[in-house]
């Protein structure tokens, strides 16, 4: 008898799996599947998009600040 109810709880927790992955399964339909670095993806390319519109191919270069001037000593 204990072996018999051992099955039944057995195959009840696998039905419970089953009627679990249905489920999410079924919420899931429809819904276009998230890339895992759609965030960075997306970051990336309007990084180009912003890029393209600004200056030619190249490195970009930084200017510093303007050299500041020291008051001359010649009095």
């Amino acid at each position: 008898m204990q072996t018999f109810l051992s099955v039944l709880v057995l195959l009840a927790l696998i039905a419970m799996g089953v009627l679990f992955l249905i489920r999410v399964n079924a919420q899931t339909v429809g819904r276009p599947t998230p890339h895992r670095y759609a965030h960075l993806k997306e970051s990336f390319q309007h990084r180009l998009h912003k890029r393209s519109h600004g200056a030619g191919p190249g490195p970009r270069t930084t200017t510093g600040p303007p050299p500041s001037r020291e008051p001359d000593d010649d009095r």
